[in-house]
């Protein structure tokens, strides 16, 4: 049973990381920074010791100059192997996401402090790629082929590529003004 200083400190540790109803806060727009997802495999222990090594990871991201947007439990489970890490083997750990932005060159020293902590297992840092803006087309798609630009450019692209020999048009030498067929 967590004491009840562990119960306060997770409160006061979500809080300021966190906007209400768990909803991911908009990090400030620099551009110097990178956004990154912190993923952590935490040996198994108390929840009092989980929450100080998670808190000790986000202030070193602090530290670097950082901001931490989210921090998200995935819960303890079995592993999917034994690990190693810090001369002890673990079969069980708990799973944290740490999104977060931060400078690129202050990125070695988060990893290499990560990696020094004896509670974590295994620290992986991945960057997350700017979503690119969508913007919905489905009013033009549901038109038929024969309305929509698209379609038309994809023909006189395609015509133009044509081989000479099969560019020519058949004629059909009638001279009639339409075609009896």
């Amino acid at each position: 049973m967590p004491s009840p200083e562990a119960e306060v400190e997770l409160a006061t540790l979500s809080l300021p990381l966190h906007n209400n109803w768990g909803r991911e806060r908009r990090l400030p727009e620099c551009p110097n920074m990178s956004l990154y997802e912190l993923s952590l495999i935490v040996r198994n222990m108390p929840k009092a010791g989980l929450v100080t090594a998670v808190k000790r990871v986000s202030e070193s991201i602090l530290d670097e100059g950082g901001y931490v947007s989210k921090i998200e439990s995935l819960g303890a489970r079995e592993l999917p192997y034994k690990m190693t890490a810090h001369g002890q083997v673990h079969t069980k750990g708990n799973y944290f996401l740490i999104h977060f932005a931060a400078p690129p060159t202050s990125l070695s020293d988060i990893t290499d402090n990560c990696r020094r902590d004896i509670d974590l297992v295994r620290p992986l840092v991945s960057r997350i790629e700017s979503k690119a803006r969508f913007e919905c087309t489905l009013h033009e798609e549901v038109q038929p082929p024969s309305s929509r630009p698209e379609v038309h450019k994809m023909i006189r692209e395609a015509e133009k590529r044509l081989p000479p020999h099969i560019k020519k048009k058949f004629r059909l030498n009638t001279d009639l003004g339409y075609n009896p067929f």
